[in-house]
């Protein structure tokens, strides 16, 4: 009995599981969220990391948000992708999420002189 009762929570769960991937694929990107800046010489590339990450719990429960990308190149520029299903969603979370504390110590940490902040429509999704 106790066997079976294993057996079939795993089977609910990896149910669960796929049903929420599904989902998620299933989420067309409707605009891309593109920021690519440098940060203030004062932070380093850990401190900025950090503060980054610790936007992500706030970022994620706006609607329309699919997912987030941060990736640095050698000469310390930062390009920030962020994926919504569509524009309006995008561009309230842009102005709603000026308001938290926890997002203005990584949104600080940014030389606004070198930013370039866009919504993308995309026109090729390629994917494997």
């Amino acid at each position: 009995m106790k066997q079976l009762l294993i057996l079939l929570t795993t089977v609910i769960l990896f149910s669960c599981s796929n049903q929420n991937n599904s989902k998620m694929e299933k989420q067309e990107v409707g605009t891309i969220e593109l920021v690519i800046f440098k940060t203030k010489p004062e932070f380093s590339q850990k401190e900025v990391i950090e503060a980054a990450n610790a936007v992500n719990p706030v970022v994620k429960v706006f609607k329309g948000y699919i997912s987030r990308k941060l990736a640095v190149s050698k000469d310390g520029t930062w390009t920030d992708i962020v994926y919504w299903t569509d524009l309006e969603s995008a561009e309230h979370a842009a102005n709603e999420i000026m308001k938290s504390e926890t997002c203005q110590k990584f949104f600080g940490m940014i030389d606004e002189k070198s930013m370039t902040f866009m919504h993308l429509n995309p026109v090729i999704d390629n994917k494997k």
